[in-house]
């Protein structure tokens, strides 16, 4: 069968989603190995947060335990972006929201694994208030 995907009818589209089987937005999240690890999400209009997280898609992630990181410093006066906060952790005068359960955020650039001695520290920050 020969079908013109310029003229497609909505009948047409919908066989040929039949055809590779139509999945929930839930079922298409990408496991990319740091799921349920503790991270870092830069995002475009959302700032900086660290969590826990619970799933990817595409731009998309959820965190949960999750904490903004408004305004960072990486610990031991080290100069860097935010993958030395993800490997060394936050300077005491950083200043870090206080934790929500759960976050859904959008326009995510990066999200960086955290290494154990950087999410204590990230935990471990004084919530900063207003």
């Amino acid at each position: 069968m020969s079908i013109d995907v310029d003229n497609l009818t909505i009948g047409q589209a919908r066989q040929i989603a039949a055809m590779f089987g139509q999945q929930s937005r839930e079922q298409l999240v990408f496991d990319n190995g740091m799921i349920g690890k503790y991270v870092i999400a830069r995002c475009r209009d959302a700032g900086v947060h660290a969590g826990v997280l619970r799933a990817t898609n595409g731009r998309e992630c959820v965190l949960t335990e999750a904490r903004r990181l408004w305004y960072w410093k990486i610990a031991g006066g080290r100069k860097g972006a935010l993958n030395g906060v993800a490997t060394y952790g936050l300077s005491d005068d950083s200043k870090v929201g206080v934790a929500v359960s759960r976050i859904h955020l959008t326009e995510n650039c990066e999200l960086i694994e955290v290494t154990p001695e950087a999410e204590a520290s990230i935990r471990g920050v004084k919530d900063h208030e207003g």
